[in-house]
């Protein structure tokens, strides 16, 4: 974390998404006290379908993560608690504030998951198992490709917001085309015609449905009020956004070492450094190279048990049961 403060300094602004190791969540208290800390709802998923057995409650509990309303989020999380008190603490207790999306304190750009991480784990499966330098090396590689391949796409897309977004804003407009606008001042709309009356302000960027304000994209309540001023949707949108930030973030290269190590000019202090690996102890057994079953591939394993009554008994024959617990080993 000290290395990355380097490079990405500390702000209000910026949020990290990690699971619920505590190392984690102490590092960035310590490094990054301004920034926000929220964790990934598929290791909180995770974690209410294999402790408290809430394969039913899953969904429930993705549900109201993603509620934009604070008084949808209570109505969601009042009926969990109803349900399993047990799961209802479990969930206060990893703080509310970490993984619903309208509690959250700081902007989280609607990314909920630590899917990045993720991905590149999973591109970087066989490389892992390289010696360092191959290892890095073979990073390298696939950072010079992906930048490249995005630097190309970016370059060729002519619109103001990027590809998914302008899609996402062409949805929206199309779903707010009966909707009809009311000024309440010169900034502040009131927009009827959906499933109840959203009140948008354009300066503030901010709408009563929550989406406008935690997204940072237009909601279509604010583009359909936008409209009836003359003002576009993408500029209401954040500049994260736009495809001149797309294309920015990928406008250097990843170059290959160009100068054989041999050749290398290394640091004194580095050269005369002793870096020892890790105290560690190594599990036994063979190393897992793939990530745990996710909660949704649980509940639909279940589902698909449910619907077959389990697997089939070799000795009987019939379903419900297994070998050990059949009635004619008795």
């Amino acid at each position: 974390m000290r290395q990355l403060n380097l490079v990405i300094a500390d702000e209000h602004s910026l949020a990290f998404v990690s699971d619920r190791n505590s190392s984690i969540a102490k590092a960035i208290a310590i490094v990054y006290p301004q920034a926000h800390h929220g964790i990934c709802i598929h290791h909180l998923l995770n974690n209410v379908v294999t402790y408290f057995s809430g394969k039913g409650m899953a969904g429930l509990v993705a549900k109201a993560s993603k509620a934009y309303r604070t008084a949808d989020f209570r109505k969601l999380f009042t009926a969990i608690y109803s349900i399993s008190p047990e799961i209802g603490n479990y969930l206060i207790e990893a703080d509310v504030r970490k993984w619903a999306r309208c509690q959250f304190p700081g902007y989280r750009y609607d990314i909920r998951t630590t899917n990045p991480a993720e991905s590149v784990n999973s591109a970087l499966r066989t490389p892992r198992e390289f010696p360092i330098i191959p290892l890095l090396d073979n990073i390298r590689e696939m950072m010079t490709r992906w930048f490249f391949e995005r630097r190309t796409l970016s370059s060729k897309h002519s619109k103001p917001l990027t590809i998914a977004v302008e899609k996402k804003i062409d949805r929206r407009i199309e779903k707010g085309k009966t909707f009809k606008v009311f000024p309440v001042s010169d900034d502040r709309f009131l927009v009827q015609g959906d499933t109840f009356d959203c009140l948008v302000d354009l300066v503030r960027r901010t709408c009563s449905c929550g989406k406008f304000d935690l997204m940072k994209i237009p909601c279509r309540h604010a583009i359909k009020a936008g409209f009836s001023v003359g003002i576009k949707a993408h500029t209401l949108t954040d500049d994260i956004y736009t495809t001149a930030s797309w294309y920015s973030a990928y406008e250097e290269s990843i170059n290959p070492i160009g100068v054989p190590e041999d050749a290398w000019t290394v640091p004194s202090d580095v050269e005369q450094s002793k870096v020892l690996p890790p105290k560690s102890r190594r599990a036994a057994g063979r190393r897992k190279k793939r990530r745990y079953e996710t909660a949704e591939d649980k509940i639909r394993s279940s589902q698909g048990n449910q619907g077959s009554l389990g697997r089939k008994c070799s000795r009987s024959g019939n379903r419900g049961h297994d070998r050990r617990t059949c009635d004619r080993a008795l």
